[in-house]
């Protein structure tokens, strides 16, 4: 019943993809990986704007000491004591914007595999290994264990009977002598353009 289109968070070339179709999952179990040497790259010159970001924080926070010595001994004007303490206020936030950007290059760094979310079936692959993707761009579909659906296409002339039903019997093309109870939980409003069938799903 619940299919999800898995994606990574940041975009890179795709190294491997160990989850094939048709293949049961695991929740947190590898389906493919990204390079990491971009993504290692990135949160190395975040940290590197961390070390600049403090070492202008240090001098402005120095400059500013001293100028308010200065002050203290009416050696300086207060506006010159002033642009002190705004330069030291805007190195601060620079730093901690600087703090912000590294902190989230290396979340980056650790989203180069796709891991799966629940225990499943892989039902679709779309991607392959070489591949450049997107941020967002799905590379596979994993259908949830636990609450299944047979999913049957119905004519125009008898769709009606369908809404009326309170309930239908099920036998799968794999197990034709087996039947099962099932009740109608959902019937598409519109009609397929091509087929002009309504989809109606089963529980």
């Amino acid at each position: 019943r619940y299919e999800t289109d898995l994606a990574f968070r940041v975009g890179g070339k795709m190294l491997a993809r160990p989850a094939d179709l048709g293949e049961r999952v695991k929740k947190g179990e590898v389906l493919a990986r990204l390079d990491p040497e971009d993504l290692r790259l990135n949160a190395s010159a975040a940290r590197a704007q961390v070390a600049q970001a403090e070492a202008d924080y240090a001098f402005a926070r120095a400059e500013h000491d001293r100028y308010r010595k200065l002050l203290e001994q009416k050696f300086i004007s207060e506006a010159a004591y002033d642009s002190r303490r705004n330069a030291m206020d805007a190195a601060a936030a620079k730093r901690d914007a600087a703090r912000a950007q590294a902190a989230v290059s290396g979340n980056q760094a650790q989203y180069a595999e796709l891991r799966a979310d629940a225990d499943g079936v892989v039902t679709a692959v779309l991607a392959e290994p070489g591949q450049v993707v997107a941020a967002g761009q799905a590379v596979v579909r994993v259908a949830r264990l636990g609450a299944i659906d047979a999913v049957v296409s119905v004519s125009e002339g008898q769709i009606a009977a369908v809404r009326a039903a309170r309930g239908a019997r099920v036998s799968a093309w794999a197990a034709p002598d087996r039947w099962y109870d099932a009740r109608i939980r959902d019937v598409a409003a519109a009609a397929d353009p091509a087929a002009r069938t309504y989809l109606v799903k089963l529980e």
